[in-house]
């Protein structure tokens, strides 16, 4: 994926950057997390999972290399977790809020247009059944991978990522045999200034 996007970018003759190289960018962004549910469950039969809609909230730091890549971190909150709906039981959300840190390469493919993918290390803030407090039992942190597309123009981008969770939720020996991890769909606005 990442020597697909190194070669679409490379052909490009443009310009595809909006900013010089050696620029360094600052961008507050805020937007919409779906978090969801991948691996495995032990649970009851009928079991099915749900999106859980959150914020995320945070800013990037983006370093221009050359006039097709850049290179960025970033610091966010992000509410992650599921839903889990069990036959005609009432739903019951799992909520993991997470400190995440990316760090992205974008690839400029288009004037001001990025794909972007990388790692991203997620530091578990809370978790909670409900109200029940379970952060014990969860890892304190999940490693993802991003991958995504943004789009600037006049300073404001808008950026979409899937994070794919690679790292469990619950620690080795907890109650259940669940292998669950956590992943986001996010969806931002930002504003982009350089320094």
């Amino acid at each position: 994926m990442i020597a697909v996007m190194a070669i679409v970018a490379m052909t490009a003759s443009a310009q595809n950057t909006l900013r010089d190289k050696g620029t360094f960018t600052l961008q507050p962004k805020v937007g919409l997390g779906l978090g969801s549910f991948s691996g495995s469950w032990t649970s009851t039969d009928g079991e099915s999972h749900k999106t859980r809609v959150g914020l995320v909230a945070g800013v990037e730091g983006e370093y221009y290399i050359n006039d097709w890549f850049s290179a960025a971190i970033g610091v966010s909150y992000a509410q992650q977790g599921w839903k889990n709906t069990y036959n005609s039981s009432p739903n019951t959300t799992t909520k993991l809020d997470y400190l995440n840190i990316p760090l992205v390469g974008d690839f400029y493919v288009a004037r001001g247009l990025a794909l972007k993918t990388g790692v991203q290390f997620g530091f578990l803030m809370s978790a909670k059944v409900e109200d029940v407090d379970c952060k014990d039992a969860c890892k304190k942190m999940n490693i993802s991978i991003p991958i995504g597309v943004s789009y600037e123009f006049s300073d404001f981008v808008i950026d979409a990522r899937y994070n794919l969770g690679l790292t469990k939720v619950n620690k080795e020996g907890g109650p259940h045999d669940n292998k669950s991890r956590s992943d986001l769909i996010q969806i931002t606005v930002g504003y982009k200034f350089a320094l």
